[in-house]
């Protein structure tokens, strides 16, 4: 009888360690991808020494075929029968994507493509102005198509708001294409409506916009982005995108713009402002009624830059 209750003690103790032995290491994630050896996959993380309870999810198929692809978190000493609970509940890791206002497609897919915990290949082929800039989340084993359509669906949402709001003389796909520009000439939500006041003004009376975004644009084959400043050269830059060179809008958004953009390329201040200049801090921008004022605007930005320098 001694026997049997020491046995039967024992077999507890051992059943107590096989289920609730606690993890070793600092909080951290295990990436796990179905039909992977979970046994000796926590084995190689060291967790839990030779990790005796996942050694009967090893035993027993049915309980492993039911854990997905996915991250799942360890806590510091978590034991090992609430990490498979974890893991056949499906309780991922969670992640997040966050794509700023006014990327280009190309930067978007670039972002997208270089995420290690995202699969697959990206297949289908997006228009600029086509993805919703926002943040998204995901979970370890989602495909990049599956995150790009998020975007997709989140912009066929906004346009479908917004293209009912539009009264102005621009269509719709104007609209986008206006925005795109706003977007990218100030990081500044308070300045959009401004701005917007400025290409308005310009197109009433056939000016040429002359935004560098759009020549950026060009120069760069719709990446959006350049590692140095413009030059007057640049500004000449042949392409049916560069404002400088031609009437009117570019043939297409030059980036994905925003909500507050696309409002205030629908309602702009009433204005009567022509030009503005960035400040030198990139605060925001200085806007001017005529050429003249506008040029006086730049030449005293050059002197508080110049006198700054004087100083340091």
């Amino acid at each position: 009888m001694n026997k049997f209750l020491a046995f039967s003690s024992a077999l507890i103790v051992a059943l107590l360690f096989v289920l609730f032995n606690k993890s070793k290491l600092e909080t951290h994630s295990v990436f796990y991808i179905s039909g992977e050896n979970l046994y000796e996959l926590i084995q190689q993380d060291g967790s839990f020494g030779v990790a005796p309870a996942f050694f009967l999810l090893k035993n027993i198929p049915a309980l492993k075929e039911t854990i997905d692809t996915g991250e799942y978190e360890i806590q510091k000493e978590e034991s090992a029968i609430s990490v498979i609970a974890k893991m056949l509940s499906k309780k991922k890791v969670i992640r997040k994507l966050t794509i700023p206002e006014g990327y280009t497609v190309k930067r978007i897919l670039e972002v997208v493509n270089n995420n290690k915990l995202l699969f697959g290949n990206i297949t289908e082929q997006y228009n600029e102005a086509s993805l919703a800039p926002n943040t998204y989340f995901y979970s370890f084993g989602d495909s990049k198509s599956s995150i790009l359509h998020k975007m997709k669906n989140q912009m066929e949402i906004i346009k479908a708001k917004y293209a009912q709001m539009n009264n102005t003389s621009l269509n719709f796909t104007e609209i986008l294409i206006l925005a795109s520009m706003i977007e990218k000439e100030s990081g500044n939500k308070n300045e959009l409506a401004l701005i917007s006041s400025v290409f308005h003004n310009r197109l009433s009376i056939k000016m040429r916009l002359q935004s560098d975004p759009t020549v950026i644009y060009a120069l760069t084959d719709g990446y959006g982005k350049m590692e140095r400043k413009l030059t007057r050269k640049d500004l000449w830059f042949q392409s049916p995108y560069n404002t400088y060179r031609n009437a009117g809008l570019p043939p297409t958004p030059i980036c994905c713009p925003g909500e507050n953009a696309i409002y205030a390329a629908m309602y702009p201040l009433t204005t009567r402002f022509f030009y503005f200049v960035a400040k030198n801090d990139h605060s925001g921008h200085i806007f001017s009624e005529d050429y003249k004022s506008h040029l006086q605007a730049i030449r005293n930005l050059k002197m508080k830059k110049n006198n700054r320098k004087e100083r340091t």
